[in-house]
């Protein structure tokens, strides 16, 4: 299993253009099998986001995903929890997508657990409300699952603060396999160059991503990186542009915000090498704003999808969730 691509489990609230810019990359990273998507849940935003979610994958997937495989994107549908302004405009746009109610998404504790089910190792990127990935811990054998296939959880901090801040809490405590944290610094050094968005992204018009970037601000204006930066170490940790803290742990006030606390505790904080700075943000805007290229078609090697069927995170409806079975994992 050494050479399969890892899985991505992408836990997002899709309100700030650096996620639009990392969804589109973890597709980009799928095409080119460093990576394979997992699942995407949206947490904190409305429907709107869940749809931009699913028109991003139509566009960049070339339908090489069959029926059985159509990655839908978990929702947490909870009342009073506003859409989100910055992708309104793409949506009345229009573009090509799989989802067309509420009901065709599906139970975001579930699909966040089957985005790691179905992937032998996995990265998780946590960049939106802990609430749904906290309750997946608590699902029968998703713990021990976890512990076996999620080689690192990515924790982003955007400065915003984090809706349920005792679910982070629960998930910082919890969690099996080793965190690691972004912090604000990290995206605020890095970005992307709006005066460049309709260039480079001009291999496609309209764009969903050049529609959302427009509507989060008035233009022109650079976006911080947070999730892109925090995207590129999840599936490329080793690639030299990141250096790494001793060993802490992120303590969470009660309005959602996080500090790295250096000492006791095994989470370590992500810092970029200044003297790499340059060719990472170099890298991380030629990342996310490639023309996708069809791939060449391979044998899966019985790997499976995303996770599907009676487990909930694709198929169609917001079914039970069913008890993950413990993998025994032939490494």
């Amino acid at each position: 299993m050494a050479d399969t691509p890892i899985g991505v489990v992408y836990n997002t609230s899709m309100t700030r253009p650096d996620a639009a810019l990392a969804l589109a990359a973890m597709y980009l990273m799928e095409l080119k099998r460093e990576s394979h998507m997992g699942s995407v849940c949206v947490v904190g935003a409305g429907f709107n986001a869940a749809l931009f979610c699913d028109m991003i994958g139509k566009m960049y997937t070339f339908g090489t995903r069959n029926g059985n495989q159509a990655l839908a994107v978990g929702l947490a549908i909870e009342s009073g929890t506003p859409d989100s302004a910055m992708v309104k405009t793409a949506v009345e746009h229009n573009y090509p997508r799989t989802i067309q109610r509420p009901a065709d998404t599906s139970l975001p504790e579930a699909v966040l657990r089957n985005g790691v089910i179905f992937n032998a190792d996995s990265a998780v990127i946590l960049s939106g409300p802990a609430t749904y990935l906290a309750k997946s811990l608590d699902l029968l054998g998703t713990k021990e699952m976890y512990k076996a296939r999620v080689k690192r959880l990515v924790i982003v901090d955007a400065g915003t603060g984090y809706k349920d801040a005792a679910a982070l809490r629960k998930v910082i405590a919890e969690w099996p396999t080793p965190i690691f944290f972004c912090p604000k610094e990290v995206g605020d050094a890095l970005k992307f160059p709006g005066a460049n968005l309709e260039k480079d992204f001009s291999w496609a018009q309209p764009h969903p991503i050049v529609d959302a970037y427009k509507a989060y601000k008035p233009m022109p204006y650079d976006a911080p990186l947070y999730d892109l930066a925090a995207t590129h170490y999840a599936v490329h940790p080793d690639s030299g542009f990141f250096t790494l803290s001793a060993p802490g742990n992120i303590a969470v006030s009660d309005d959602g915000n996080m500090k790295f606390v250096p000492g006791a505790g095994s989470v370590k904080s992500i810092a970029i090498d200044p003297a790499k700075k340059p060719a990472l943000e170099a890298a991380l805007i030629a990342l996310a704003t490639e023309k996708p290229v069809q791939p060449a078609p391979v044998a899966r090697g019985g790997r499976g999808g995303s996770g599907r069927g009676a487990f909930g995170a694709s198929g169609g409806g917001r079914g039970v969730i069913a008890p993950a079975v413990p993998p025994t994992l032939a490494k």
